[in-house]
Order: C-alpha cells, then structure tokens, then sequence
C-alpha cells in the first residue's frame, strides 16, 4: 500500500523515544509494513507540552510549536505524530495561526531570525490514528491480518488530546468518538463501551503536584474494565500509558489487584500482522502481556484447527 506519494515527517516527542522505545519500534514495523513513506527529521524539539510551558508563555508555546511545524515545512512534508500531547499542541497552534492574524504576524516575525516561516495553508497534521482509519482505511488494514482477535475485549482510551480541543480537532466526534473503536474492531476484538471512557487518565493532574487526584482518576477507570472482565487497555498516548502501565502496579501495593494488560494501537495492530510479541519488546511493558498473548495464540490455534 502506497501512500499516493506522500511523505511525512515523523514526530516522535520527547516520552516515545526517550522512555517507551517499544512505542517506537512497534509503529516503525507497521508503517513499514503498510508502506507508509516517512523521514525523521533533525532540528525538532518539545512540541512543547500544556500543562507547564502554555501557563507560563502562551506566545513562547505557540513560537516553539510554531517552529516544528516549519522543521516539517520547509522539507515540503506533512507532521504525523503518535503522541495526543504533540497532537493537540501542533493543532491547536495552527488553528490560531490560520484564525488569527496576529498569532500569525507574531509567530513569523519570532521565526525570522531563525531563516524560518510557517505558511497558512502549505502544512498538514496528523495523528496515527487519524493515518490509520481515514488515510489507509479499514479495508487495507485488514488486508494485511495474519492472526484474529476475535472472542476478546479491548477498552479503549482515546485520551484527552486526541479529540480535544473540538475547535482545532475535527477528525472525530468529541463527545463519542468511534473511530478508534473501528480501529480495534478491524483486528476482530470487541471494543467495549463503558462509562469512564472519556475520563481523562489524570497524568496531568500529576505533573502539577496532584498525585492523589490523578491517581484516584485512574483507579477509577481501572474499576471498572475490572468489572467488564476485559483483555487489555488500548491507548496511543505515552502520557495515558504511563499511567495505566504503572499505576496498576503501585495501586496494587496498595491493596487493589489489577493485572490490565496495556497496548499502544500498533502493538496490537503488529500482532495481528503476526509479529512475535519478541520482537516488540513487550517484555518492557510493567503491567504484563503474556496472559493476553496467551489467549491471542489460543484463539488462532483453535481457528487453524477448525480450517485444517
């Protein structure tokens, strides 16, 4: 599958690479797998994220992001992004340089002693999920399955940022989004509706000294996909996998006992391609994998069985 030649620049963030390279090698397999063109590009930095640097510059935040953007730009490709953080923050920027004509001015005259610009209408910012459901689509996903996923239920959770803000973001429905569910439901899971499913993780509580908040939000969540018996958690987040990675382990120090297996988007989609969980460094995960893989095998074993 080809991408009718166009080309991204990737940016991979500051958590992907620096703290989950499993995250990172995951979406390398796939996007290669689906021959999706790409390059990664020198001169990027923090996209830079909300909860700290927006609060304490709003013009320095929009510069900064303003300056990643024109990294991709100025090669002639589009941004594509695995991160909800860097997501909403490139979306939200180029919203208000193409809303507002004094962001616009503001941002290119900081630009100019760099030899930089950012055009209005040149660029274009993508989420991998948004690459996956409406750019390859569906179909050419399913296409490219070697095992089934079928019998299992997998949350998902979008996370704040991949929808929000709704005057930047259009690609899904803020209040009900589905397309990640689609997304899940191609691999042959059951994506499983349930009442905290817009409930944010709490990671940003946590970064402002809200620990026992954030992590209330979580438990809270954990609850219950406890309750609803499922195999895993799906998120693409690194911020929201972090949380539901870690904490799980940390609330059951403290007499819960959660064992929620937690999966990024292309994890999953790679072991419905049948890559060996191996090779994704699943090892690397806090919360453990094996009792899902387990179950994954058991599955696809049993349909090879009834087709032989």
């Amino acid at each position: 599958m080809t991408m009718k030649k166009r080309e991204f620049a990737f940016f991979w963030g500051c958590q992907i690479p620096a703290r989950f390279p499993f995250m990172e090698k995951s979406t390398r397999l796939v996007l290669d797998r689906l021959d999706v063109r790409y390059r990664d590009l020198d001169g990027f930095t923090c996209c830079p994220e909300k909860t700290l640097a927006k609060n304490m510059d709003s013009d320095l935040w929009k510069v900064m992001a303003a300056r990643n953007i024109a990294v991709a730009d100025k090669e002639g490709l589009d941004l594509l992004t695995a991160c909800n953080g860097c997501y909403s923050t490139f979306k939200t920027v180029s919203s208000d340089i193409r809303t507002y004509p004094k962001t616009f001015k503001m941002v290119n005259e900081k630009l100019k002693p760099l030899n930089m610009e950012i055009g209005v209408n040149k660029y274009n910012i993508k989420h991998l999920v948004e690459l996956f459901h409406d750019d390859i689509g569906l179909s050419m996903l399913k296409k490219e399955l070697k095992q089934s996923m079928e019998g299992m239920k997998i949350a998902v959770h979008g996370g704040c940022h991949l929808t929000k803000p709704s005057k930047a973001i259009h690609f899904d429905n803020v209040q009900r989004p589905v397309k990640y569910d689609n997304l899940i439901e191609v691999l042959g899971a059951t994506s499983v509706d349930y009442d905290t499913k817009t409930l944010c993780c709490g990671g940003s509580l946590d970064r402002v000294d809200q620990k026992e908040m954030a992590t209330d939000m979580a438990r809270a969540k954990l609850r219950e996909l406890k309750t609803l018996k499922i195999d895993a958690i799906s998120t693409t987040c690194p911020e929201c996998f972090r949380v539901f990675d870690t904490t799980q382990l940390l609330l059951n120090k403290a007499g819960d006992d959660f064992h929620i297996p937690v999966f990024t988007y292309p994890e999953l989609l790679a072991l419905g391609m049948g890559v060996e969980p191996e090779e994704l460094g699943l090892e690397n995960h806090r919360t453990a994998c094996g009792p899902f893989i387990e179950k994954l095998n058991r599955i696809n074993e049993r349909k090879a069985n009834v087709g032989a």
